[in-house]
């Protein structure tokens, strides 16, 4: 087997960033959604309603800190962006425990089932 790919996405829902290595723990690729969007009652913001998020490219800076379009997630100016895109509330939230993923931590698709 080859591996074509690899794929982080620092911010759940916003686009990622390939990647030419990865280190990979029990959740996952390190990095990888670790913020998320949440709603003004604390609930998960998706891409699957929202599309607008994909126009966002999330990455990680070298501090290991994610970045939208690369500026720290924390930047106000992003914050103002991602409500406008999303609505009124909407905000960025770290989280990064285990229940971030949908499914599983780490996902291996082939290129057949793309």
């Amino acid at each position: 087997m080859r591996v074509a790919e690899l794929w982080r996405y620092p911010v759940k829902s916003m686009a990622g960033e390939r990647l030419p290595v990865a280190e990979i723990g029990r959740l996952g690729i390190f990095g990888d959604r670790v913020v998320r969007v949440e709603d003004a009652r604390g609930r998960v913001i998706t891409a699957r309603t929202h599309p607008r998020l994909f126009a966002f490219k999330a990455t990680l800076g070298p501090d290991g800190e994610p970045l939208v379009d690369g500026r720290p997630w924390t930047d106000p100016e992003i914050g103002r962006a991602v409500e406008a895109a999303v609505g009124p509330g909407a905000r960025l939230a770290r989280y990064d425990g285990p229940e971030r993923f949908d499914v599983l931590p780490l996902l291996v698709a082939t290129d057949g089932a793309l």
